[in-house]
């Protein structure tokens, strides 16, 4: 590769990162010009994965300042910006973006951020081709924005499927897909946070209080070893009793000494 022709690379690749298409999209990028009246560290920039090969810097530089009608170099040539600032109708470039731009799945995972661009560039000019990864592995899905919302169209609507070597892949316009993420996306939101009353904290501790209305009341008030003794006693006689299906008596009252096979109630306490 010749002087020239790597100028040439650095500058499509740095004015590529300043575009409407993928500043508006780059949160980092976005964020630090927004920070900083619109200039970037080009030393920064050339950090970036695909700038990390164009050394040394200042070849960079020399190759953003031949920029016509994007970039500006500062005097000391550290920092670049765009000459015109982002326009205020940020929103109607996004949905113009959504418009001209396509997801296409099932690419093989193997396949080169390079070989891509220069496959979808085959079908019609594009402005970006972005990988989706997952922990910093491809996964065969891309984002494929057009020059034109018509290049886009005339995929979408041709019939034969396009395949990417032998692999059939499979297109889907970006606004399409956008939707069906968002209607995932509720019925996954809609499904949280409706529990069951018995699931719930509330719902348990209900149910706790049930089972503890249930229990005979405690004779916290007697010694372990009586309660034990008692307790021991009325084995026999419960078990009598369920034999027989008779109903329980009635607990004796406070003032009386309590048959063994009953517990004494506790008074209540106010």
């Amino acid at each position: 590769m010749t002087e020239e022709d790597q100028k040439a690379k650095i500058l499509q690749q740095v004015e590529f990162y300043f575009s409407d298409s993928n500043l508006l999209n780059d949160k980092f990028l976005f964020t630090t010009q927004q920070a900083n009246e619109g200039w970037v560290p080009i030393s920064v920039i050339s950090q970036f994965e695909r700038m990390k090969k164009y050394r040394p810097i200042e070849t960079i530089v020399e190759a953003l300042r031949e920029s016509k009608e994007l970039l500006e170099v500062s005097e000391n040539g550290e920092l670049v910006k765009r000459k015109a600032p982002l326009p205020s109708n940020q929103n109607e470039i996004l949905v113009a973006i959504n418009k001209r731009s396509v997801v296409v799945n099932h690419l093989p995972e193997d396949a080169t951020l390079d070989d891509l661009i220069k496959f979808f560039n085959t079908i019609g000019a594009t402005n970006q081709v972005r990988m989706k990864k997952k922990f910093k592995k491809f996964t065969g899905s891309v984002i494929v924005e057009f020059k034109t919302e018509e290049i886009a169209n005339k995929l979408l609507e041709q019939e034969e499927k396009l395949k990417y070597g032998e692999t059939e892949v499979i297109v889907i316009a970006k606004v399409a897909y956008d939707e069906s993420k968002a209607q995932e996306f509720g019925k996954r939101r809609g499904g949280k946070g409706k529990k069951s009353f018995g699931s719930s904290k509330r719902g348990r501790d209900h149910k706790r209080n049930d089972r503890n209305r249930e229990r005979s009341p405690q004779r916290s008030d007697e010694p372990k070893e009586v309660r034990e003794r008692d307790d021991e006693a009325k084995k026999p006689e419960q078990e009598e009793s369920e034999k027989k299906s008779e109903p329980a008596a009635a607990p004796a009252p406070a003032a009386e000494p309590a048959p063994a096979a009953e517990p004494t109630p506790a008074p209540a306490t106010e």
